[in-house]
């Protein structure tokens, strides 16, 4: 990714310590759980892990038994999922890269995009660019599977401010706006641990599913299966969740 956009440096240390109390392990697992139960899958399939992060939902595939690789913008993130999988003794090619530049073609048997990934580049043609990607690094049989928020969730119970405490010390406070033309919700987040503070700035376009239906369908992935939570629950418009389980056309 261009080191011109708001995820250059946002994706440190600071980040996982404000938001890895959100990210546990029993949320992991819950979430591999329900992927494996919408997407069966063969022990040993080829797994594409987009902006993978510090490697929770990679680590748990790759225990699982399938050969797992992870694409993330983040030399932090990677360096802390490298470090998290020698201790784990999985194996998963992490890789530094740019999501919308996929290097691979016709390669794996699933492509995720998970914990609203997609929608830091607020266009539909940026977001294109990802979606196209994965859709020639999957073979021609291949599944891809969106998670994100969902707009019509978002907007229902919009949170203008919000505040937490990490159990690393720091004090979090967020402000968000949400532009309801662009559908881009915006967020400043501030924190403070003993005598450090800082600030962080993230924009994200959040999409309906009839938005989102569009745009896959436009990439050549052909949505088969929507779904609400990762227990399986109906997509409905109270949804918190919006999965979709696309078939490469």
């Amino acid at each position: 990714m261009s080191a011109q956009g708001w995820w250059d440096g946002y994706f440190d240390e600071t980040f996982v310590d404000i938001y890895r109390d959100f990210l546990t392990p029993s949320r992991t697992e819950r979430e591999i759980q329900g992927l494996r139960e919408m997407v069966p899958l063969d022990s040993g399939a080829d797994v594409l892990d987009l902006a993978c992060g510090w490697g929770r939902h990679s680590l748990e595939l790759a225990r699982s038994g399938f050969r797992v690789t992870g694409l993330d913008w983040s030399e932090t993130l990677l360096a802390r999922a490298r470090k998290r999988a020698k201790a784990a003794g999985v194996t998963v090619d992490f890789v530094q890269g740019d999501m919308r530049e996929v290097p691979w073609t016709g390669r794996f048997d699933l492509a995720l995009s998970m914990y609203s990934s997609l929608g830091y580049f607020l266009s539909d043609e940026e977001d294109l660019r990802v979606l196209r990607g994965a859709h020639r690094a999957l073979k021609p049989d291949g599944v891809f599977v969106l998670e994100t928020m969902h707009r019509d969730h978002i907007l229902a119970d919009f949170t203008e401010r919000d505040w937490w405490e990490t159990e690393g010390g720091a004090t979090v406070w967020v402000e968000r706006e949400f532009d309801a033309v662009e559908g881009v919700s915006r967020e400043w987040t501030r924190w403070s641990r003993g005598g450090e503070s800082g600030e962080k700035y993230h924009e994200l376009r959040i999409r309906s599913a009839t938005e989102w239906d569009a745009l896959l369908r436009q990439a050549g992935l052909v949505p088969i299966d929507w779904w609400g939570d990762w227990e399986l629950a109906p997509f409905i418009h109270s949804s918190e969740n919006l999965i979709a389980i696309c078939r490469r056309a």
